[in-house]
This record gives structure tokens, C-alpha cells and sequence, in this order.
């Protein structure tokens, strides 16, 4: 069959610049999502059943722009490619009013401007469904950051679909119901240890009480949000904020062991302070801005804390090739 490509062109708004695309490429890249070249590639499955491979990319000439390619095996209707391309465009948060963030905040706290310099206008990627994030989060619980990019991989090879274009194999990520189905040994054989049954667990209670997540996005309720995906098979605290700020992309600041030693060390002259007094703190002196102080302040820290004269004693897990252990 022959593929069909129609390519769409972003431009990204002044209030959403700086935009460093190049920080999407380096970190936190995991599956479905795959490198190739200078793009981000991925397949989804619509609700027509059809299969889509989306590439992003970007170009910076007159005007920072992502390009996005939707590639299908059939011809796609408007509604399809607008479904896509809206929900791209909020992935990569094409309209994040960063700008007062990077140009303000940042520039007044030696801190985050010292974290920002090498990603500078990082912006914070968030995933599709916000089930992928629940499921992403569970498995980054207590784990070095070699391991979850293995364990999302396996989840997605052996639980996705799969399709092949141009003879390569491109997986979307597992939906509730196949998750719901399968055997625990299965899905433990995704290398994900204790992380079996709560995979499994919310998956069952998805299906079974008929939950669609993306729902929550309607709500603007941090805190009402929060308690709802805690409601959730091993989902704490540290999980729904984490999920949070990677599914919803609203204020959030979770604390585990990283986050937290960043704040001693940063801002409390290393002394450990209660949670309670960091979330305080937190609030406010960044408050709206609180989930991008906290994607600074976790990201290659162990190198940007040496240009404050800080050595971190904990690696950062931010580039694939670097190993983290995250808390639970």
C-alpha cells in the first residue's frame, strides 16, 4: 500500500519563545517515542482505527516553526489531522507562554539561571494520553533511569501495536484494555519487578469502572486532580504530581529524593528541611511557574551546580545515557 505524508508547519508564537527544540531531542526521550535524525517519531492509533506515523521536527529561519508529518497507510480526513496536529501541538506546547519565565524569573535567580543555560527555552513536553503518564510515572518509582527507558520499550513492544513503515517497526503504547487482559508474568517480564500489579491494577480498574483519564484535562482543579489519580493502584503523592506536570501540564512540584536534595542544597544551604516548608517555599516564590523551576532544577544538575561552586552528589538522568535513581 502506499503511503501517504502531509506535512503541517507550526510557527511558534513570540509569548512561546525561547523554544530549544534540541532539548526534546536529548532528554527524557522515551517510548513510543523514537530519535531519528534531527525528528521525533511515533505512532498512534486513532479512534477510526487507522495508524498514523507522526514526525516532528523543527526549523528556525524567519520564524521558530515545528513541522509535523503525518504518515498513513490510507488517506486520513480533516478531522484526523486536525486531532493530530492539535494534540501535537499541546505535546510540544507550541503556546506555553514561557517567555516571562526564561527572560524574568530566571534571569533574577542565580539558580535557575544557571540551570537554564544549557537548555535554554527547554519547554516541558507532556504525553499524549494521560494514562501513559500514570503508567510512565509507576515505573520510574525507585528505579535508575537505564531501567525505565528499558521498561517502557518493553511495555510498548510487547503490549503496542505495531506497524511497519518503510520496513522499520514502530509500536503506540499499550491501551488500558490489553494491559487489563494480560497475564501478570507478562507483564512483569517488561522487567518492571513490584511495578507488576499496579500496572495491571489500574489498568483492571480503567476498564472496569469505565475511567477515560484524558477526562481530568477538562478540570482546572490541581488539587481536585490529584485526589482522583491517587484513587489509583499505586499512585502516592510523589506519582500524581509527577503526573502532573508531565500529563497536564499545570503546576506541580514533586518531591523525592532528587527534587528534594536540589532544594537543600540550593536554597536551604543544605540543611533538610520538612516537605511541608519546601512546598511553601515553592508556592511561593514561583507559584504558576513552580513545574519549570522544577524542570531546571532536575535536569543535568550535576553539571550546572559546579558554575555555583555546588557539587551534586547525585547524577542526573535527564540525558538517556546517564543513570538516576528516582524515589517513589
Amino acid at each position: 500500500m502506499k503511503l501517504v505524508r502531509k506535512t503541517f508547519k507550526i510557527p511558534i508564537p513570540e509569548k512561546s519563545q525561547p523554544y530549544n527544540f534540541d532539548y526534546f531531542l536529548t532528554h527524557y526521550v522515551f517510548q513510543p517515542w523514537v530519535i531519528e535524525g534531527k525528528e521525533l517519531v511515533r505512532l498512534f492509533k486513532l479512534a477510526s482505527g487507522k495508524f498514523v506515523l507522526v514526525r516532528v521536527g523543527f526549523k528556525e529561519k524567519t520564524q521558530p516553526t515545528l513541522v509535523i508529518s503525518l504518515i498513513s497507510k490510507g488517506k486520513l480526513i480533516t478531522k484526523e489531522e486536525r486531532w493530530v496536529i492539535d494534540m501535537i501541538s499541546w505535546n510540544f506546547a507550541v503556546n506555553e507562554e514561557v517567555k516571562y519565565f526564561y527572560e524574568g524569573i530566571c534571569q533574577k535567580d542565580p539558580v535557575l539561571k544557571a540551570a537554564s543555560e544549557e537548555i535554554y527555552g527547554a519547554h516541558l513536553r507532556t504525553d499524549p494520553y494521560v494514562f501513559e503518564s500514570v503508567i510512565g510515572v509507576i515505573v520510574a518509582q525507585n528505579v535508575f533511569f537505564k531501567r525505565i527507558y528499558e521498561m517502557t520499550r518493553l511495555l510498548c513492544e510487547k503490549f503496542g501495536e505495531k506497524q511497519e513503515f518503510n520496513g522499520k517497526a514502530y509500536y503506540t503504547f499499550p491501551t488500558p484494555e490489553r494491559l487489563a487482559r494480560s497475564d501478570l508474568a507478562k507483564i512483569r517480564a517488561c522487567k518492571v519487578g513490584y511495578r507488576d500489579k499496579y500496572i495491571k491494577g489500574v489498568s483492571q480498574k480503567l476498564v472496569k469502572e469505565k475511567i477515560n483519564l484524558d477526562d481530568l484535562r477538562k478540570i482546572d482543579n490541581v488539587k481536585l486532580i490529584k485526589q482522583k489519580l491517587m484513587e489509583l493502584p499505586g499512585v502516592g503523592p510523589y506519582t500524581a504530581d509527577l503526573a502532573i506536570a508531565i500529563g497536564f501540564r499545570l503546576p506541580s512540584f514533586h518531591l523525592d529524593l532528587f527534587s528534594k536534595e536540589a532544594m537543600y542544597q540550593f536554597y536551604f544551604e543544605g540543611r533538610k528541611v520538612k516537605d511541608e516548608t519546601i512546598r511553601k517555599f515553592v508556592a511561593k516564590r514561583w507559584g504558576k511557574w513552580k513545574h519549570y523551576a522544577m524542570l531546571l532544577l532536575t535536569t543535568n544538575t550535576d553539571t550546572w551546580a559546579k558554575k555555583l561552586g555546588k557539587p551534586f552528589r547525585l547524577k542526573s538522568g535527564a540525558k538517556k545515557q546517564l543513570n538516576f535513581k528516582m524515589s517513589g
